[in-house]
């Protein structure tokens, strides 16, 4: 009866061995993979090797700690993000914001639709926008001056 009892914890004993063994080999292969995940260098992935597979447990640990906190394709990803946020938006219409009370506004309006601050007026030949300062389009070479109603200022 002794000797069943010791054969069956000799057992048990190797069986929690082999576990552990293989436990360590997959943790240190899953160290590997996440450090080419993480770095292009090859340095860092053998780096990353040696502390998978050398100290059981405490290398990982070690790797956990010391690891790029992100992979290289989330890397990638915020950049394109940031890429995309400080573009100006792709719908053709150009902001600036208005003077007078900061709003965006389209920089084409002559006059601001929140605060009705006027940037500029509307030539009556040609149509264009003229800014206030100018007496005379540069368009058509219409004559501008304070008796002249625009089409904004009507």
């Amino acid at each position: 009866m002794l000797g069943d009892t010791s054969s069956l914890l000799v057992g048990g004993l190797v069986v929690v061995i082999i576990y552990m063994v293989v436990l360590w080999v997959a943790l240190a292969f899953y160290v590997v993979r996440d450090a080419r995940q993480r770095s292009p260098s090859f340095g860092f992935t053998l780096f990353a090797a040696v502390l998978g597979f050398l100290p059981p447990f405490l290398g990982p640990l070690i790797y956990f700690v010391i690891r790029p906190p992100h992979t290289i394709e989330e890397e990638r990803a915020f950049l394109l993000e940031e890429q995309a946020l400080l573009e100006p938006p792709s719908d053709g219409v150009i902001v600036r914001p208005c003077p007078t009370c900061g709003r965006e506004i389209e920089r084409e309006f002559i006059v601001c639709p929140y605060c009705r601050t006027q940037f500029a007026r509307r030539c009556v030949n040609c149509d264009r926008g003229l800014r206030l300062g100018w007496s005379v389009c540069p368009y058509c070479a219409t004559e501008v001056g304070a008796h002249v109603l625009t089409r904004a200022g009507r």
